[in-house]
């Protein structure tokens, strides 16, 4: 088992010292963020849209329908930006904007099932392949790796600048 570490003050320029890089799961972790990037940067090319317009339709499919108003707070992108991104995701038709009919000056984005389809079709294997490890898992490994994951997932939450539940999951939904 690898000996714990506390903080270190190393140079950001530098980032291979710190002990987190020799740590095998701080490398996995690391092989984790390079392979996600690597199939977002896939299904993006796939969809025909870059990062931050699919970033904009996770956001629709994760959380369902949203104001642009909200669209842009989670993405950290202005109104004008979140507007050419909504512009971008129609033209290519994964999204359609919704008048409401209790306020007709408000409307939703929402995700074409379409493109929602054509979203789960291409992750579907990864998915599936992910469900397999997951059930091999004991009730005790699961419970023990939920935990790791949950301290991780608080790690990048308390130093990302921005960063809250709104940009990922819902709170139910990771904790569930």
């Amino acid at each position: 088992m690898p000996k714990k570490t506390s903080p270190v003050a190393v140079p950001l320029e530098d980032v291979r010292s710190l002990p987190v890089a020799d740590n095998p799961i701080g490398r996995q972790l690391q092989e984790i963020t390079v392979l996600t990037r690597a199939a977002a940067d896939h299904l993006g090319t796939t969809l025909g849209i870059n990062r931050t317009d699919l970033a904009a339709l996770e956001q629709l499919m994760t959380n369902g329908p949203l104001a642009p108003t909200e669209l842009a707070s989670r993405l950290n992108v202005t109104t004008a930006g979140i507007t050419l991104v909504i512009d971008r995701l129609e033209r290519a038709g994964h999204v359609v904007r919704e008048r409401q009919a209790e306020d007709k000056r408000r409307v939703l984005v929402k995700p074409v099932q379409a493109s929602v389809a054509q979203t789960y079709r291409h992750l579907g294997p990864m998915l599936m392949s992910l469900n397999t490890v997951l059930d091999a898992l004991s009730p005790s490994e699961h419970a023990l790796i939920e935990q790791f994951l949950n301290r991780v997932i608080n790690a990048y939450r308390t130093t990302l600048p921005g960063a809250t539940t709104d940009l990922t999951l819902s709170k139910l939904e990771i904790e569930a």
